[in-house]
């Protein structure tokens, strides 16, 4: 189908109604150019002579037939609009049709990025110039702002469960040591409840009752550095930073961060300078959020988040104007020239560019500066610095001093905070003294570490987060992941538990550490990600910043590193029940035990929709099947949502890019077009009455596949090689393994592997779509192809198209175990091949996976009705999840889901299964089905396991009355969300989910 045949026919009446509308919007426009050129309110954001700045841009807004033209132009701090080309526009904005164009006008972002998303308009060009005239356009427009509310609200989450008739947590008592447990009578912890920490249970509800702000402190330091500086530029004139750059940029940022040393806290620093915060990149996305900064705290959205009139301001006046043309988006966009893959991101519905903001999805080595001490580290740099032979590899090693250089001094500010306010405190007081010490001793530990080797559980907890929070400061709050905490943390629990002499130290030993796990959960709990309140709504739908843990599984030997720390850190999540960090238990069915894996699914019942199960076996096995030595390999953890990295030598950004199966299927449906685009986008494969085999529809379905695959690694290697020169990360190098003995930077492919991850949307909702060809169409000839077509086309309105829908219901689909394994892994064999045979741009492969983050419900948003009986504008599939209308049982998905060739499958799935326990039951007949159901999943090849442990009648409750259910967790595709913040249209995806009954 072609765009000018889908264009409306208009009666006269509607005609003329258009075309008033249609003057109203250039009346619309030209007042707005009245307002910037005579009003003094707002000339400062077109000609602020305090800082300096002019915008000059020329924005085309036209239909996408191009019937109509009109501009507006911003050229030295005057603004003109009128009808007509312009040449050499910075952005362009198409409107689907003049229609379209009279019913929609801006009044502000929140406009523009809902109609982006509807697909009623499209975009290309400057994102941040389009982002400033949106912003300006709800400025003028007087839209009032939305006023933050910085009130910490009472709350108390276990009140609020049992109110609502949660039911009662599951305390199952093991009573013998399992695996490697050394000291632990009872691995299950069952004696202990979050009533026993009552400082965590108070941190924790304080948590729920504060709105994030957004924190513009990293934003501010980062751009006075580079303006003060001066951005250098390379030999062909565009703009740089190298990593000595970045390197003394990001010592700047941490000689000047504010050190936070919270009440009651254990552990020291904080990600912003806010007790909850959101950090501000501007160099990346943050320029996104001017479309908003003036409704991003309304309390009515999902998630609102707090930013005070100032620091707008100084964000709309002085930081966003300064990164407009040095975003790395832009830098890609002008070093490649307008590049046509770039403009197919635009339209949100071929793939989705993560690496366009972010090179993050990554696990730093934080067991070597444990180890050895950054002060070892520095050395070894100065030592590689003095024998290199170039002047570049000189100033790389100088630079991992320097970034190792800032996070000591931050450590040392945080040692002197805590002193501070250990000085303020009167030990002769009962109330105060007990906080006294604690505060003396945080002082002392990050006086000593991270420069010393870690000695105590406590120095090491306080060494990850302090790594951690430096490392956010140079590289964004992307699914930047902690690794196999447990592992990282064993060896100072065992060195603290050969103090304890008596019982009764053993058992407050083990206490400690319980809490002290349970503080670094908290603490991880610390920021969420800076997200708009559209695009976070649509696209990320309440996910936080997937700081990932993982746990359990076998060590390098491939004996079970099932010990105390995983039993203790499983313990402090189950209490604390909180959305991050996004926590994975890895079990290998031939090496870990059942009860091990029972504790797995107890928690996961508890807490409703954590932990993911990941199968050791599989992942191991795909992982060498990639090249990676065995020992390596069992070394891995998850990032991100389901993603395997090798723990510090891995740089492998696992979700460099989202790709929309389903796209593809549309486009060989129609010859190459995309319906809701309206244009050629792919290669003409044919019209759907030329398919003569069911065979010659899947070569078309492969050709368009083919198509964006090539694209989507065009576009991600044009924005890796961007970031070589506009982002290095020194810092994270230095937390890494290779770029010391390379001599390179991480960015630039300094990793002992590089490979990058792909996430394909919704491949369960294609085989449907192929099955019901395959059966209705070629094999029992029910149906003709353009039949079938003009249903599709019609959304299956009307009662020829709803008998049509009723029979395609009827069609059995992947999951009911019925012959669509096939054909999955024909598609997937494909998928495979074409990307794993492609070089990223540091030399690594694509690595493929299927799972989702909430991009199925974005993608189909903007994708029509489907073959298989899904609407137009419903959400995909999650994950390699099959449909709620496979007709198949549990165990008819755990067959076909198995089944899969996991070795194709390397950057793993998501296997969502909503699993209800049945009321009747004992909890050790439920975690004993539970737990079957899983380790039978895994024998026979499944990769990962992620449950939602609750009945669709407690989300359909929750939906109407949210605040008595803010703690409930639920598992998207991959992370964790809380359920009320999440935008209705996943809330009832959700909802509409398979409810399997365990029994």
């Amino acid at each position: 189908m072609s765009y000018d045949a889908a264009i409306p026919v208009l009666d006269v009446q509607v005609e003329k109604e258009m075309e008033e509308s249609l003057g109203r919007y250039r009346k619309m426009l030209t007042d707005f150019a009245d307002a910037l050129n005579n009003n003094k309110k707002y000339r400062k954001y077109i000609y602020n002579t305090k800082t300096g700045d002019i915008f000059n841009a020329r924005f085309q807004i036209r239909t996408r037939d191009e019937l109509l033209h009109v501009y507006v132009i911003f050229d030295n701090g005057k603004v003109a609009t009128g009808e007509g080309k312009i040449e050499n526009p910075d952005v362009i904005i198409n409107y689907r049709d003049k229609l379209t164009m009279s019913k929609i006008w801006f009044h502000g972002g929140v406009d523009a990025l809902n109609n982006i998303l509807a697909n009623n308009i499209s975009t290309f060009g400057n994102m941040s110039a389009l982002a400033r005239f949106f912003f300006m356009l709800g400025i003028v427009s007087e839209k009032k702002r939305a006023a933050p509310d910085y009130t910490i609200k009472e709350v108390d989450m276990e009140k609020d469960r049992d109110r609502v008739g949660q039911p009662a947590k599951f305390r199952t008592r093991l009573g013998r040591k399992i695996e490697a447990v050394q000291h632990l009578e009872d691995p299950y912890l069952a004696d202990y409840d979050l009533n026993d920490f009552p400082r965590l249970k108070y941190l924790r509800n304080r948590r729920f009752g504060i709105t994030p702000e957004v924190c513009i402190e990293r934003a501010v330091d980062f751009t006075n550095y580079q303006r003060a500086k001066g951005f250098q530029k390379d030999k062909d004139g565009f703009w740089m930073i190298s990593p000595l750059r970045m390197a003394e940029c990001g010592r700047y940022i941490l000689e000047n961060k504010t050190p936070q040393v919270f009440d009651q806290h254990l552990i020291a620093g904080s990600t912003t300078a806010k007790e909850v915060g959101s950090v501000m990149y501007p160099e990346a996305n943050g320029t996104l959020l001017w479309t908003e900064l003036y409704s991003i705290s309304n309390p009515d959205l999902q998630q609102p988040q707090n930013i005070s009139d100032e620091d707008a301001e100084i964000l709309a006046t002085e930081i966003f104007p300064y990164w407009m043309d040095k975003t790395i988006r832009e830098n890609c966009r002008l070093r490649y020239n307008n590049p046509y893959q770039l403009e197919l991101d635009g339209y949100f519905v071929l793939y989705f560019m993560l690496k366009s903001n972010a090179i993050s999805h990554t696990i730093p080595d934080f067991k070597t500066p444990m180890d050895r001490g950054l002060e070892s580290m520095m050395a070894e740099a100065v030592m590689k610095e003095q024998e290199a032979t170039d002047k570049e590899t000189k100033d790389f090693y100088r630079a991992m001093y320097i970034a190792m250089e800032g996070i000591l001094t931050y450590a040392n500010h945080l040692s002197e905070e805590a002193a501070r306010l250990a000085a303020l405190l009167d030990e002769n007081k009962p109330e105060e003294k007990q906080r006294k010490e604690e505060l003396l001793e945080i002082s002392k530990i990050c006086k000593r570490v991270p420069a010393k080797p870690c000695e105590t559980l406590w120095e090491a907890v306080n060494v990850i987060w302090i790594l951690f929070v430096c490392v956010h400061q140079l590289d964004r709050d992307a699914a930047m992941s902690l690794g196999r905490v447990d592992q990282l943390l064993q060896p100072y629990f065992l060195k603290d538990m050969e103090k304890a002499k008596t019982p009764e130290e053993k058992e407050a030993m083990i206490k400690k550490a319980i809490e002290l796990s349970g503080m670094f959960i908290l603490k991880t709990n610390d920021h969420e990600p800076l997200r708009p309140g559209t695009l976070g709504s649509f696209l990320f739908n309440a996910s936080s910043s997937d700081d990932t843990v993982t746990l359990g599984g076998v060590d390098r030997d491939g004996n079970s590193a099932v010990h105390d720390m995983t039993f203790i850190f499983l313990k402090a999540h189950e209490m604390l029940c909180i959305q991050d960090p996004n926590l994975h238990g890895r079990y290998h069915p031939e090496v870990n035990s059942k009860e091990y894996l029972k504790r797995l699914c107890e928690v996961n019942c508890n807490n409703v929709g954590l932990p993911i199960i990941q199968n050791d076996k599989t992942m191991i096995e795909c992982l060498v099947h990639e090249g990676i030595p065995i020992e390596d390999a069992r070394d891995w953890a998850a990032s991100g949502c389901v993603e395997p990295d090798i723990i510090g030598k891995h740089f492998g950004h696992t979700n460099c890019m989202c790709t929309n199966s389903v796209a593809p299927l549309e486009m060989a449906l129609n010859n190459g077009v995309h319906p809701l685009i309206g244009k050629q986008i792919g290669p003409q494969t044919g019209d759907v009455s030329t398919f003569k085999t069911f065979e010659d529809f899947v070569g078309a379905y492969k050709e368009q596949m083919k198509y964006i695959i090539e694209q989507s690694v065009i576009m991600n290697n044009y924005f890796g090689e961007t970031h070589k020169m506009i982002h290095p990360s020194p810092l994270l190098s230095a937390l890494f393994q290779g770029p010391m003995q390379k001599g390179k930077d991480v960015v630039w492919g300094g990793a002992v592997y590089n490979s990058s991850g792909v996430a394909m949307i919704s491949i369960s909702d294609v085989i449907d779509s192929l099955l019901v060809i395959k059966e209705l169409v070629y094999d029992k000839k029910e149906v003709t192809f353009p039949r079938l077509k003009e249903a599709i086309d019609a959304n299956f309105e009307g009662d020829e198209n709803q008998k049509l829908l009723a029979r395609i219901m009827q069609v059995q689909k992947f999951g009911s175990n019925s012959g669509g394994v096939p054909i999955a892994q024909d598609i997937m064999d494909f998928i495979y091949h074409h990307y794993i045979t492609k070089d990223n741009y540091r030399g690594g492969k694509y690595w493929v996976g299927y799972w989702s983050i909430s991009m199925h419900v974005g993608f189909g948003r903007l994708s029509g009705a489907l073959p298989s009986g899904r609407l137009k504008g419903k959400p995909f599939t999650p994950g390699l999840t099959p449909s709620p209308h496979s007709q198949g049982g549990l165990l008819d998905n755990i067959y076909d889901v198995a089944a899969l060739d996991h070795i194709k499958m390397t950057n793993n799935i998501a296997f969502n299964v909503k699993l209800v326990p049945d009321p009747n039951d004992t909890p050790e007949e439920t975690i004993n089905q539970f737990s079957s159901y899983v380790h039978s999943y895994m024998e026979l090849g499944g990769m990962q396991w992620q449950g939602n442990v609750c009945t669709s009648d407690i989300l359909r409750e929750a939906q109407k009355n949210p605040e008595d259910y803010k703690w409930l967790i639920v598992r998207i595709s991959g992370y964790n969300a809380y359920f009320t913040q999440c935008h209705p249209e996943l809330q009832q995806e959700l909802i509409e989910r398979t409810e399997f009954a365990m029994r």
